[in-house]
């Protein structure tokens, strides 16, 4: 799978996030607690319909939000 464009809504702390992609190699950078991680989390679940840190898919849910969409 080669992802082109990532649109991320209410994923953990990820409130609104959309990527253009390189096809060839992608960098994150930030703070700690920004959400870098959640990001790969999300093409993670994108790919195995599961997240890699809680097995619980309601959790992965952002509070306050009744969905979450990648």
């Amino acid at each position: 799978m080669i992802l082109k464009h990532l649109s991320i809504l209410n994923y953990k702390n990820l409130a609104e996030v959309e990527l253009s992609l390189s096809p060839k190699i992608n960098c994150f950078l930030g703070d700690n607690g920004m959400g870098k991680t959640n990001l790969l989390d999300a093409v993670y679940y994108l790919s195995f319909c599961k997240s890699h840190s809680n097995p619980i898919d309601s959790q992965v849910i952002m509070h306050e939000a009744d969905i979450c969409m990648i």
